[in-house]
């Protein structure tokens, strides 16, 4: 069934409700960012907001799955089966840096959200997890794909290297958001692969 102009204007009030909310998120964090603020935002009334996500919680695991979305997306761009498994991993954190050359403020926003959902918000952190721990089980994945065909050693514990992996990036992308004057987020990324790589595929 064709879409109305009426289906057309509702998916585009969703899509502004949405980005308002992310970009707020980044400056003011989950309690920071009231209704208010993301209908001025927007340019929408909160009656918007409320017809399309009921609640401000809703809203919020809608901004979840969209970063989710994207940011896998972006992440498994380029993987296919005939590559190794540095490759695959080579690829990976490729990927990962031009998600955060291309926007780095939506990294950040899962960053600021779960370090603020721990303590205020169980339910929300609980989804925040999910996030990371669907992160880490792909890499836990290509280690253990790299395990099987011996290109990595097979006393690696996959699970904890993948958990230290996705911290380590976690970490490279505020240290980067920080220091955006002076860093190179390419350079940043060849330094961390240098040594995750001669760590993984060590002769």
């Amino acid at each position: 069934m064709a879409k109305t102009k009426k289906d057309f204007q509702s998916e585009q009030s969703r899509a502004a409700i949405l980005n308002a909310a992310m970009d707020l998120i980044s400056k003011h964090g989950f309690s920071g960012t009231t209704v208010d603020k993301i209908a001025a935002e927007a340019g929408l009334s909160k009656g918007s907001i409320f017809w399309h996500f009921n609640n401000k919680e809703n809203l919020f695991r809608a901004v979840i799955d969209t970063i989710r979305g994207a940011l896998f997306e972006g992440l498994q761009k380029g993987m296919r089966d005939d590559l190794n498994a540095r490759e695959k991993i080579v690829l990976l954190l490729d990927n990962y840096a031009e998600l955060i050359e291309t926007d780095c403020t939506r990294c950040i926003d899962l960053t600021v959200l779960i370090i603020e959902m721990v303590e205020t918000n169980p339910h929300m952190a609980e989804e925040l997890r999910d996030l990371f721990a669907e992160l880490t089980d792909m890499l836990t994945f290509l280690l253990e794909e790299g395990k099987g065909t011996a290109e990595i050693a097979g006393s690696l514990d996959s699970k904890m290297t993948a958990y230290a992996v996705v911290g380590n990036l976690q970490g490279l992308t505020v240290q980067y958001y920080l220091n955006r004057n002076k860093l190179e987020y390419g350079r940043l990324m060849d330094a961390y692969k240098g040594l995750i790589l001669s760590g993984l595929f060590a002769a």
